[in-house]
């Protein structure tokens, strides 16, 4: 059963990382290519791991895989200067850990798009005015509607722009499309109108139009272009059931781009335990940044705008996904300074970016981590789990 275990554990995270270098791009984690992104002005005390500092790792993590991946703690003892046992390797979190704090035959269902409002109640989601699930279209009461009987340019009439994405199945803004007013029509960036016939011949099922929000003030000085969202984690203790934030970023899009990804050109910047902003902010190729637009230097900018009202927001979100231990988050701050959820993430989380630029993912938590984890591959051995 164990070898059974370990033979799933590794096909789980090698899709995960054919998955993302494919649809997500994510920055590499090769030592050797993050060493070459940085000069030695930008990563300062560099500290390269030694024999025994590698010998401590596997050893702290061996009761969760004996030959995990050190890339990562390399990495971070690069950017930060120090070694840390608790980093941890990316193929024991998207092949352990994360499965196992988040029961995925429910997990799943809590990511759709179409039913964020349904799911977290619609004060604090942007409005939906079209969803499609399965194919089947639902008006916001629930009730369902012909495609044929959506009138968009008479829902639109006084709208200006709206926002169109995939449902299901994607992350990283992968599928999201902005619609703005062009002589008297919501058009895409290449001029496509929108309509049904549009929406069904790119995603077939699986789709929503969702209103565009207008992003406060204060985070539009770091690109106006883009609505700059947080990624907010949280954590479930295993140990109490406490609710804890465990890292927060903004992400910050590219000049004239719609989206905030990262993946897109954009930049996250990590918010330390206080929540005023880190020094520096990196890029998907790994570059140090200290400022965006027009905002003052990170290090400068003292605590993010209203971030402990987020953070209560969130922990009020994650205590009712009783499924889940792990949520990624992303929310926005209105113009009215309004509380806006945008998506509930309960996989594929990620964790590279952040532990270079913060330490260690679970940081205090770790050994609760381990032992959960630990318990629960021992537990399945014994009861052989979900008849397998």
């Amino acid at each position: 059963m164990r070898m059974k275990h370990w033979f799933w554990k590794k096909m789980s995270s090698f899709i995960q990382k054919v998955h993302r270098y494919v649809n997500y791009k994510y920055m590499k984690v090769d030592n050797a290519r993050l060493a070459n992104n940085y000069s030695h002005k930008e990563v300062s005390d560099t500290y390269k791991l030694k024999a025994r500092d590698i010998s401590e790792y596997r050893q702290y993590w061996a009761p969760l895989d004996t030959h995990c991946n050190v890339c990562h703690v390399k990495n971070v003892a690069l950017f930060t200067g120090s070694f840390d046992k608790r980093v941890v390797p990316s193929d024991v979190y998207f092949g352990i850990i994360e499965p196992l704090l988040n029961n995925r035959k429910y997990s799943l269902a809590f990511e759709d798009k179409c039913r964020i409002d349904w799911i977290n109640g619609v004060e604090h989601v942007p409005l939906i005015f079209v969803r499609n699930i399965h194919g089947v279209y639902y008006q916001n009461d629930g009730s369902t509607i012909e495609g044929s009987q959506i009138d968009l340019d008479g829902i639109f009439k006084d709208i200006d722009s709206v926002v169109v994405k995939k449902s299901i199945e994607v992350h990283g803004g992968k599928g999201v499309e902005i619609f703005e007013k062009t002589n008297g029509e919501l058009q895409n960036q290449i001029n496509k109108k929108l309509s049904i016939e549009y929406l069904e011949e790119k995603y077939e099922k699986d789709f929503l139009i969702q209103e565009r929000l207008v992003q406060h003030d204060y985070y539009k000085l770091f690109n106006p272009s883009s609505l700059n969202t947080f990624r907010i984690v949280t954590y479930r203790s295993v140990n109490d059931n406490v609710i804890h934030i465990l890292y927060s970023y903004l992400r910050i899009g590219a000049p004239n781009m719609l989206i905030d990804n990262v993946s897109s050109g954009g930049v996250f910047v990590c918010l330390n335990q206080d929540g005023s902003f880190a020094e520096n902010g990196m890029t998907k190729k790994s570059e140090i940044k200290k400022q965006a637009g027009t905002q003052a230097p990170f290090k400068e900018l003292g605590k993010a705008f209203k971030i402990e009202e987020i953070w209560e927001y969130a922990k009020y979100v994650a205590s009712y996904h009783y499924n889940c231990r792990l949520l990624g988050l992303d929310i926005a701050l209105d113009d009215k300074g309004s509380i806006r959820l945008i998506e509930t993430n309960t996989s594929d989380i990620g964790m590279e970016g952040q532990q270079y630029l913060l330490g260690p993912l679970f940081h205090k938590f770790t050994d609760e981590v381990i032992d959960f984890c630990h318990d629960q591959i021992k537990l399945s051995n014994k009861y052989h789990t979900y008849g397998s």
